[in-house]
């Protein structure tokens, strides 16, 4: 009878595919998380952890949130990339059973030792990319082993943010965080760039322009490039005009590149062009941060919003949206309540990053970007929820 009840419990279609549970926990863990941190900048609740408030804050939003969108996507992706079943039943319940102890183990008041925290935290990560580098491997698609690198980056940016703060050097922490903001907008610039001109031409019945390889090499380098000076934690030895000089050239070189995809084309199309605008946040970030160098009035953090908040959140909450339609067989159509989310998450990203910047509203344009976050991604679970624990149609 247990044994039945199990194999019953595990073949919900919640587990068929690793999208369906953590686009739903990454969701809802959002809403959670910022209310949260909220409340602490507010005054309202008095951290205990012993890790500050603001590198908490930062991890839980790259590794936690971010981190397990990006698992569930890839760990998804994968299965049309290699035509291979891509984890499912136990094993993707085992998954997201290692984000859920990663979230406990860094939640504020939970003490364990700082051995086990880190174990914990990284088995997400470490179980996803050994799954997924196995499928690529079999395949021999040398094309996709960015993903696993990207990953095995992102383990080793998390082990060394975990030793920096349980050293207490808050600052070595804070540039792991920065390491790791910098990689997923790498892993969003391929990603995008890849699947941005060809769902804008299928859906508009446009044919895309020809790709200029030179141009999209030379974008991806120059990210690539801006990766490998934070991971390596060199951004304290590079003159800042050297740094604003390299932001600057990757912001054109990824604006050029994102002005070729024919944006207006897709105006009538919300699951467009909400991917559109939330990839024209990448070089946003980087012109923001290229005068965050440069001597401009831009602090590192606001700067680095417009690529989280703007880009990031825009791109997840658009690509959640599409997947979760496509991969349960529904007609991949935005519903009039989800185009307020998609304009929710990109007002909040430039309300975030510009208010602080140009008003010095701190408060109140935090609490504004949290409830106008917190609607978006609410209206996500309320739409996608009933969508992601139902069969798959056709």
């Amino acid at each position: 009878m247990c044994i039945t009840s199990s194999r019953a419990f595990f073949s919900q279609p919640v587990f068929d595919l690793a999208f369906r549970p953590l686009f739903l926990l990454a969701s809802l863990f959002g809403i959670i998380a910022l209310l949260y941190w909220g409340g602490v900048w507010n005054g309202w609740v008095n951290s205990s952890n012993a890790l500050p408030a603001t590198l908490w804050h930062g991890h839980e939003m790259m590794f936690g949130f971010v981190g397990a969108v990006l698992v569930g996507f890839l760990l998804t992706a994968v299965q049309t990339w290699t035509g291979l079943r891509s984890i499912h039943g136990k094993q993707c319940a085992l998954l997201v059973g290692c984000w859920l102890v990663g979230r406990i183990a860094l939640w504020p008041a939970v003490s364990l030792p700082s051995w086990l925290v880190i174990l914990l935290d990284c088995s997400f990560f470490i179980y996803a990319g050994l799954f997924l580098a196995k499928l690529i491997y079999q395949k021999k698609q040398k094309r996709n082993y960015f993903a696993v690198v990207v990953l095995l980056l992102l383990i080793f940016t998390n082990i060394h943010f975990h030793l920096s703060t349980q050293a207490q050097q808050f600052e070595t922490a804070s540039s792991s965080l920065y390491s790791a903001v910098f990689l997923i907008t790498l892993m969003m610039a391929v990603i995008g760039g890849r699947i941005i001109p060809m769902f804008t031409a299928n859906a508009t019945q446009i044919p895309a322009r020809p790709r200029l390889l030179w141009l999209d090499r030379a974008a991806l380098f120059s990210i690539w490039l801006i990766v490998a000076v934070f991971f390596l934690q060199l951004q304290t030895w590079i003159p800042a005009g050297v740094l604003a000089v390299m932001l600057v050239i990757s912001a054109c070189l990824t604006a050029i590149r994102c002005a070729c995809w024919r944006f207006f084309t897709t105006l009538s199309h919300p699951l467009l062009w909400s991917l559109h605008l939330s990839y024209w946040c990448i070089p946003l970030g980087f012109s923001l941060l290229a005068y965050h160098y440069a001597g401009g009035n831009v602090s590192m953090n606001d700067a680095l919003h417009a690529l989280t908040v703007g880009g990031m959140g825009g791109l997840i909450l658009s690509m959640m949206s599409r997947v979760s339609l496509g991969h349960t067989g529904r007609p991949i159509i935005a519903s009039s309540k989800i185009k307020v989310a998609f304009i929710c998450v990109l007002i909040a990203g430039l309300v975030r990053t510009m208010m602080f910047t140009v008003f010095s509203a701190s408060l109140l344009s935090l609490w504004l970007s949290i409830l106008l976050w917190v609607l978006a991604y609410s209206i996500f679970l309320y739409q996608y929820t009933p969508i992601l624990f139902a069969e798959r149609k056709g």
